[in-house]
């Protein structure tokens, strides 16, 4: 019986730890680059946290700049510092849009258009970003 009293304790414990582990969020290494297609977007914030020995950068984007509401994406832990406000090539998975990395600062030459388009309806509605909530 002494014995019982030990086990169930050792039990919980393990299933309390076993529970708290979080699932780790793939990351772009975790994919075949194959599965992905650059569009355009546009960064909105960037997050910077000095750390003991390193730079933490956190990016928001936004993407599909050509629907009414454009998609919102977050890297955490970026190994990128882009510019708040600049064009980006963001990745986008074929399978699922909600799966996207920040690939780097700049515009993509077949979807100028698209930004230019985007810009013009943020400027429209007297700034901001069109069709996002903040």
């Amino acid at each position: 019986m002494k014995r019982l009293y030990f086990i169930i304790p050792l039990l919980l414990v393990l299933v309390a730890v076993s529970c708290n582990d979080e699932p780790t969020k793939k990351k772009y290494e975790d994919y075949n680059e194959e599965d992905f297609i650059e569009v355009q977007g546009i960064v909105t914030k960037v997050e910077k946290q000095h750390g003991y020995q390193n730079l933490v950068v956190n990016i928001s984007y936004i993407y599909n700049l050509n629907q009414e509401k454009p998609n919102k994406g977050y890297e955490a832990d970026s190994p990128f510092v882009p510019i708040e406000g600049g064009p980006a090539i963001i990745l986008v998975h074929k399978d699922d849009e909600n799966v996207t990395f920040f690939s780097q600062s700049g515009i993509l030459d077949e979807e100028e258009g698209v930004l230019l388009s985007y810009l013009e309806k943020c400027e429209q509605i007297g700034g901001g970003y069109y069709g996002v909530d903040d």
